[in-house]
């Protein structure tokens, strides 16, 4: 019996020898053949030797992943330092020109304020001249005037006073020229100088008033000042100093006209 059924080794994992015979150990070796303890052990060595590749690959991606944006983070950190870098220069350099336009605006401002009141004091120094200009015109007109007046009737007066003297000499020369009477000093008219002291009467009696006693060629137009002789004409008013009637020194000499 034992022969028809051999006797069956089996060696388990565990390193104890099993001895079956029989059916019975036949079936329990089929059964014990059948089932197997630890089914996956081999596939778990084989995934782990692969989990332990790709978990280096991961772990080295995730290195490169690291540094790219480390790398990436530092630049885009010193792009952003050096934009506000700029910017700040931007905006310092745009301070500092806007400063500097409004300085020179401030001293165009403070030229033009002080302009403004020099030109202020000027226009009250012109008002204040301006005022002295009028009043003393004022004075110059009122002046004038006294003096025309003046000369009208100092010349209405020689006029009339030529007049007279000219009707009275006209009537003494008559009766001179019937008589033909002797004379002791004549001069270019023929008619005796009996006072050489009385220049004015022997001039008016000699040349009627009227013609120059510098030249006798050109009727007398200018009044002499201060002696108030109207006794040169206009062409030798210049060269005379003296009165040629009462020798008196000339300061002036006002041209009349006797139209």
């Amino acid at each position: 019996m034992t022969d028809l059924f051999p006797t069956n080794v089996f060696k388990a994992e565990s390193g104890v020898t099993l001895a079956s015979s029989g059916p019975f150990s036949r079936k329990r070796l089929r059964d014990s053949s059948s089932f197997n303890p630890h089914p996956n052990q081999q596939p778990f060595g084989v995934f782990e030797f692969f989990n332990d590749d790709i978990a280096s690959q991961i772990y080295q991606q995730q290195l490169e992943i690291d540094r790219s944006v480390a790398h990436h983070t530092e630049k885009v950190r010193i792009q952003i330092e050096e934009m506000q870098m700029r910017n700040s220069m931007k905006l310092t350099a745009a301070y500092e020109l806007i400063n500097k336009r409004l300085k020179t605006k401030e001293d165009e401002i403070h030229k033009m304020v002080e302009i403004n009141q020099s030109l202020e004091e000027k226009v009250k120094s012109m008002t204040v001249e301006n005022q002295i200009w009028r009043e003393l015109a004022q004075t110059n007109e009122a002046t004038a005037n006294a003096l025309r007046n003046n000369l009208q009737q100092v010349l209405a007066e020689i006029h009339f006073q030529q007049e007279n003297h000219f009707r009275t000499n006209g009537n003494e020369d008559d009766a001179q020229s019937q008589c033909g009477g002797n004379f002791d000093d004549q001069d270019g008219s023929g008619r005796e100088r009996k006072d050489d002291n009385n220049e004015v009467e022997w001039y008016n009696k000699n040349r009627r008033g009227r013609w120059c006693r510098k030249c006798g060629k050109e009727e007398s137009s200018v009044l002499l000042v201060p002696c108030r002789h109207l006794c040169v004409c206009r062409l030798c008013v210049s060269n005379v100093d003296n009165c040629p009637v009462c020798n008196c020194v000339k300061s002036a000499g006002v041209q009349v006209n006797m139209g």
